[in-house]
């Protein structure tokens, strides 16, 4: 019956609500709304006491803050893996500035997003128009109530209103994107209501403007058989655009429809132990800031999510507490840079700290521990002075002992598992594991998870070895990002050249046939075991089940790890080791190798009752972040076989 209901949903919005608001826009004439009343509900925080200002400059320094804004003033801009690239004096927003192509100005349905020209991607000029760099404006004209950073947000909101149309242009091809951009602009425009140059005549602009993205969204809702975060996205844009119409029946609708809808999505694509279904360390982050975001509106507007979705996202928050290692984290599954609101230019890609603040802000009685937190400019916008300084004093208090691993407290360093999300960390205070042994993503779709289980991370003394080697891109570089994805771009076995799951598209797996099956998970003081095996090589002539145990020795920071490939014939078998770019890679005998990362060294031997086998190191791709690539190193073992055999992987450390 649910199943029935959805598909009358479905339908309901993509053949019936959208093709009505497309022929409004298309042939009704549009009356601007000249009377509107924004409900400012952001206004109770006190962005321009001069205590928020005075902790501002506490959190970042006032050079900071102002290197920010001029570098926006310049037109200079840094996306998506660029170089800082000055736009010219004016700013083309349908153009992705790092390949040159620019898009029409087409009505919203007839853009192509999903296919690239010369290696363009269409994530630029989204990443662009998702305005980010107001709020860097917005933060320096705090802090210097110089009238030259309000000049120049008015002038980019302006300009973008008169370059984009309602529905005209690559900036609304998406919802999320429409979503996004709008919560940025009602927290901007919180700070800059204060300037003389906030005219009735600019105000009426970016209100009509305002009004018409939430038009837009609701009716352009991205709701499908399975949802992921583009749907959460639509839904958070309708809690804070609501919640700015709220003195108005439409805007009451559209925030009242979002928390319900928020509240039933929850229970889908967040699993009871906090592990968002997309199953990407960096979509976790993405989906958390949709979730904490919607909630602050919320509560602004004095409303909020259920108990039980609050529950579940303090689980989020604690599970991304449990994988921060200090300013690094694991890069597993897809990472294309997604933030709702980036506070700060330069803000390192890989540090989530400021995430476990927020957690412990927003719901400081939740379940189980966020530790390793870092006070943030996000905290101080959405919560105001009070609950920042309060929290700070609190978090003042907890910061001892310390391990040399990062800034947690030895006390939390425990190995702790997510088994509906299929992850598992064995730690101590010096050495870090990250294990999938879960799905592959979204209940069998794919999403952003990649071809990678059984693959793992291994961190020693705070220093990245063996990775990950994380996305690149989506649309611009077909072959590449297929080959991120792949099984062998993961540190785990590959059996006949043939991927974990079948590629049905450059976002969505065939099927997942390899159904990970947990048979031991134990942990103690003295070691953790891990044994599970997984099933996507039971679908060829001859199957092969893989079963693989890690055994983590926590007095020695060792870990051995053991490949069982059960099944019968021959086959070819392939297994990889990805290494961090600061990972040098001697070979000291035929399947022993030495890696060393500054002044710390492991070693790594592979053991095989295979007598004809090829070992080598390899050069590979590694990205960080999205649109960056660079060389770093993999091990390979390959050989063919008779069916069942064994493989043992041992990593010590050596200093």
């Amino acid at each position: 019956m649910k199943t029935f209901f959805k598909k009358v949903k479905i339908f309901f919005i993509h053949f019936i609500r959208k093709p009505i608001f497309i022929f409004w826009v298309k042939w009704i004439k549009r009356k601007s709304m000249k009377d509107f009343i924004p409900n400012y509900f952001l206004s109770s925080l006190d962005y321009h006491t001069p205590g928020f200002k005075e902790k501002l400059i506490e959190i970042e320094s006032k050079e900071k803050i102002l290197s920010d804004a001029e570098t926006i003033i310049q037109n200079k801009f840094k996306t998506l893996g660029s170089e800082l690239t000055c736009l010219g004096e004016k700013i083309n927003w349908q153009k992705d500035f790092k390949s040159g192509r620019i898009w029409e100005k087409k009505f919203y349905t007839e853009i192509d997003s999903k296919h690239s020209v010369n290696e363009s991607d269409i994530k630029v000029p989204w990443e662009l128009s998702r305005f980010h760099q107001a709020i860097w404006l917005g933060k320096a004209y705090l802090i210097t109530n110089d009238e030259k950073y309000s000049e120049r947000y008015f002038d980019l909101i302006s300009d973008w209103v008169d370059e984009n149309p309602f529905c005209f242009g690559v900036n609304w091809n998406c919802a999320m994107e429409v979503a996004i951009r709008a919560v940025n602009w009602i927290i901007s425009l919180h700070i800059f209501k204060s300037s003389r140059l906030f005219t009735k005549e600019m105000e009426l602009k970016i209100v009509n403007s305002l009004y018409e993205h939430g038009r837009f969204i609701r009716n352009n809702l991205e709701y499908g058989r399975r949802n992921g975060n583009h749907y959460l996205s639509d839904l958070m844009g309708l809690v804070w655009i609501g919640g700015f119409f709220k003195n108005y029946s439409f805007g009451k609708r559209w925030i009242n429809f979002a928390r319900r809808e928020v509240d039933k999505e929850i229970k889908i694509q967040v699993y009871k132990d906090g592990v968002n279904y997309e199953k990407s360390t960096y979509y976790q982050r993405l989906v958390t800031e949709i979730l904490y975001n919607s909630q602050a509106a919320l509560q602004l507007n004095d409303q909020s999510l259920s108990e039980k979705s609050l529950t579940k996202l303090g689980k989020m928050f604690q599970f991304i507490s449990s994988y921060s290692l200090g300013e690094a984290i694991p890069n597993v599954g897809d990472n294309d840079n997604g933030r709702v609101t980036q506070y700060s230019f330069n803000e390192k890609i890989d540090d989530f700290r400021y995430l476990i603040s927020i957690g412990k802000i927003l719901m400081p009685n939740a379940e189980g521990g966020m530790q390793n937190g870092k006070i943030a400019s996000d905290a101080l916008f959405l919560f105001g002075l009070k609950k920042v300084t309060e929290f700070k004093s609190f978090y003042s208090a907890l910061r001892t002992p310390h391990s040399e691993f990062n800034n947690t407290p030895q006390s939390a360093l425990t190995s702790i598992s997510f088994p509906r999300g299929g992850f598992y960390i064995m730690r101590n205070e010096k050495t870090f594991v990250f294990i999938d042994a879960g799905d592959i993503g979204m209940n069998g779709w794919g999403g952003h998870g990649h071809n990678d289980v059984f693959s793992f991370e291994f961190a020693y003394k705070g220093k990245r070895f063996i990775v990950d080697p994380g996305t690149y891109c989506y649309t611009s570089n077909p072959e590449l990002r297929q080959k991120f994805r792949s099984t062998s771009s993961h540190n785990t076995i590959m059996i006949d050249d043939i991927e974990q799951a079948e590629f049905l598209n450059l976002f969505r797996i065939k099927e997942d046939l390899t159904k990970p099956k947990i048979i031991l998970w134990e942990s103690d003081s003295e070691r953790d075991i891990l044994i599970a095996e997984h099933y996507g090589y039971t679908r060829l002539e001859s199957p092969v089940v893989h079963r693989r145990k890690f055994e983590f020795e926590k007095k020695i920071n060792g870990l051995t790890i053991i490949d069982s490939l059960q099944g019968e014939s021959e086959h070819k078998v392939d297994l990889f080791i990805h290494f961090h770019p600061d990972v040098e890679v001697s070979q000291t005998n035929a399947a022993e190798f030495k890696l060393s990362h500054s002044d710390t060294i492991l070693s790594l031997k592979i053991q095989t009752r295979m007598k004809d086998y090829d070992i080598k190191i390899e050069e590979c791709n590694y990205s960080k972040s999205y649109g960056k690539i660079t060389k770093s190193l993999k091990l390979h073992l390959s050989f063919m076989t008779q069916l069942p055999c064994e493989i043992e992987t041992v990593i010590k450390t050596m200093n």
